[in-house]
């Protein structure tokens, strides 16, 4: 049997088998180069020769002076295009003689024992199932704790995905150390051995692609919990199928190209096969893309988005034919960002803000995975613009060395995108951690309402000052980074910050009442005059405290307007809502009603009215009634009084006159009605004086009415 029917009916079967047990794609197509080396050093001349050839490529002949380089024109750029596609076309018809001609190194040595090889085919296959086996043994304890793992809290759920991650990445290196035990225990002909490591790579980074969709898509996941992307199941079987077939696609694509260029093939049969798998590839591509968007289950892809990636693929498959391969990395890298970054904001949000199949509310959880999302999308954005560059053959050292106006202007553009970048995370976290202490303060002082202890006071100074800092840090990042940015373009910041001092001095003299308003506002703050939330009167406003800006605050009155008032005009500050309130009021009696009656009824009507479950809590001192205050024309007043809690006063009073109706009522106390006694005269005597009176009972009504609303 000849080692090319060797090659046919036992190796390549045996690799297409391990390539459908194992799964998914090749990144670089250098990996199997490393491996060969230390691995197995060659044990003769061809196959030393065969490995250095790869491990050190051979450079061209180099003459003592270089040629004059050629000027590049675009004439010449589109020649040369056409020059490399007629190439390929041209070498269509020579493909199987080629191929054939290439195959040749099979037969070159006779003296290989063909039952030997195949037995090391098997044992290098087997080897690595085996080895796979006993890893997936010795880590049971791992799936133990995976299986009934936990998954509350955002600490536990990273343990979770990362022991999963941690027994699939144990398996495969169980199943590449036995596969390279198996592969060491035998003398391999040199060109087999090539051949053997290069699929042995390709299997490996197949399966370590597949580790990566079933730890992030899970689709045979029985919980929600085990999916790192926001997937239905059949979803989940749909991305997962297609994106493992087409990295396998993408995987047997890099073999293939490297076994032709082992046993030699010329480089434009080398060129055709590449060109017609990466075909292949575009076209299972766009077809993954369609039936993406005709599927019924889930939300359907935008037409537009498919029409474009549909483009973007041909377009990438002719880039690569055409031999501009700087542009097709650079299109795969601008069509891949977005999508890179949708998927690292889905994989965050589902770790840190997923709980029990509903969105966390935990505002430091939500503040922490918007900075962790921010930076992570950052850096994306960087290292794609670090790849571009490196497709392009730009090098940042000859950048930030060189002296051209492109350096310049490249260099300055590299730093301002930097320092965007940087404050914008910069801000982000700022912004994320007051707006979680707020968001932690406004719940806590809800739950205790008016409570005056000192953690409820502590709470309502945060949300005073929390809103002022925040909007200090953005004024403060915006303008460090924009003295950064002017800076990086190259001009000179120090005269700048000198002007701008000399301009503040003068613009501090000519707005004094903004400096003004500046100024007492700090000193009210430092002052703990008030807080959002509470009530201020000053000598012409009053209302409640709902926000502050640098100059201003914001109150509103009880009836519901709103009034913008410059902190330089407050004055004197009454807050009515600290520790606690007392209000009095008054009632009218006729005389000939028993004080000590009246006194012993308030005093009942006060201890019940404290009894109260829905207002006892508001009273810190029940209702009580003073003495006399005055004998009026017609009755006796009396003043009554009570201690609340801020706030709550105009309520409590509203329902102590209504119980203090009813009660005097019905211990027969009467209040006081004018009366009019007519002694003669005039019949406009007795007309006017009743007239007075029902005045007087009209405004004292209205002045009960005010009281009680205030």
């Amino acid at each position: 049997m000849s080692f090319l029917n060797i090659c046919r009916t036992i190796v390549i079967p045996m690799t297409l088998a391990a390539l459908s047990l194992g799964t998914l794609p090749a990144f670089a197509a250098d990996t199997a180069t490393p491996i060969r080396m230390t691995i197995d050093l060659p044990n003769d001349d061809a196959g030393r020769a065969v490995v250095n050839n790869l491990a050190s490529p051979a450079k061209p002949p180099t003459s003592e002076q270089d040629p004059a380089p050629v000027p590049l024109s675009v004439a010449a750029d589109l020649q040369s295009l056409r020059t490399r596609l007629v190439s390929l076309a041209g070498a269509i018809p020579t493909l199987l003689p080629e191929l054939h001609s290439a195959t040749n190194i099979f037969r070159t040595d006779d003296a290989l024992d063909p039952v030997g090889l195949l037995i090391a085919v098997v044992l290098f296959v087997a080897g690595g199932f085996v080895a796979q086996r006993i890893a997936w043994w010795s880590g049971r304890s791992i799936l133990s704790f995976v299986l009934a793992a936990p998954v509350v809290t955002v600490r536990q759920r990273l343990k979770l995905h990362g022991a999963r991650l941690a027994m699939g990445l144990l398996a495969l290196t169980g199943y590449l150390i036995g596969s390279l035990g198996a592969f060491m225990l035998f003398p391999w002909p040199p060109i087999f051995r090539d051949i053997a490591l290069t699929l042995l790579s390709a299997v490996v980074m197949v399966r370590l692609a597949v580790l990566v969709g079933r730890v992030v898509i899970a689709p045979g996941a029985s919980l929600p919990q085990m999916r790192l992307l926001t997937l239905p199941t059949s979803l989940a079987w749909f991305w997962y199928r297609w994106l493992i077939g087409l990295v396998m696609f993408l995987a047997i694509e890099w073999a293939a190209t490297s076994v032709f260029r082992v046993i030699g093939a010329p480089a434009i049969l080398v060129d055709l096969v590449q060109a017609a798998l990466l075909g292949g590839f575009a076209v299972a591509l766009a077809t993954m893309i369609w039936c993406r968007q005709f599927r019924i289950d889930g939300p359907q892809l935008n037409r537009l988005i498919g029409v474009w990636l549909t483009v973007a693929a041909i377009l990438c498959w002719f880039l690569w034919v055409a031999g501009l391969y700087s542009s097709f990395w650079t299109l795969v890298i601008l069509v891949m960002l977005p999508f890179a970054i949708s998927v690292v904001r889905d994989i965050v949000s589902r770790i840190t803000l997923f709980d029990d199949g509903e969105t966390s509310t935990d505002a430091t959880v939500i503040g922490w995975s918007v900075v962790i999302i921010q930076t992570l999308r950052n850096g994306l954005i960087v290292g794609a613009a670090v790849l571009i560059a490196n497709a392009w053959h730009i090098s940042l050292g000859d950048l930030a060395a060189g002296e051209t106006t492109l350096t310049h202007i490249m260099r300055a553009g590299m730093r301002v995108i930097i320092v965007l970048l940087v404050t914008d995370v910069v801000w982000k976290l700022a912004r994320a951690l007051i707006d979680t202490e707020m968001a932690i303060s406004s719940r806590a002082s809800a739950e205790v309402g008016h409570d005056n202890g000192a953690e409820s006071r502590r709470h309502q100074r945060l949300n005073t000052l929390l809103p002022i800092l925040r909007n200090v840090l953005f004024v403060v990042i915006g303008a460090v980074g924009l003295l950064m940015i002017l800076d990086a373009i190259g001009i000179q910041i120090g005269p700048l910050l000198a002007g701008a001092g000399v301009i503040g001095i003068a613009v501090g003299f000519g707005a004094q009442t903004l400096v003004k308003d500046i100024i007492s506002g700090v000193f009210y703050l430092f002052d703990d005059a008030f807080r959002i939330g509470e009530y201020i009167q000053s000598s012409k406003y009053k209302g409640t405290v709902e926000g502050f800006s640098l100059r201003s605050i914001r109150l509103r009155h009880h009836r519901g307007p709103i009034t913008i008032v410059p902190f330089g005009e407050l004055g004197a500050v009454q807050n009515l809502s600290r520790d606690w309130v007392i209000d009095k009021f008054s009632m009218t009696i006729s005389y000939e009603s028993d004080l000590e009656k009246v006194r012993k009824t308030v005093k009942r009507v006060g201890l019940e009215l404290a009894d109260d479950p829905e207002y006892g809590p508001n009273l810190l001192e029940p209702v009580k009634m003073q003495g006399i205050e005055q004998l009026g024309d017609y009755g006796i007043v009396i003043r009554l009084k009570f201690m609340a809690k801020p706030g709550e006063q105009a309520t409590i009073r509203r329902k102590a006159l209504a119980m203090l109706t009813k009660t005097f009522a019905a211990e027969g106390i009467r209040f006081a009605t004018p009366t009019v006694h007519v002694a003669g005269g005039s019949d406009a005597a007795p007309a006017a004086a009743a007239m007075q009176l029902q005045t007087r009972a009209e405004a004292q009504r209205a002045e009960l009415a005010e009281k009680a609303e205030e």
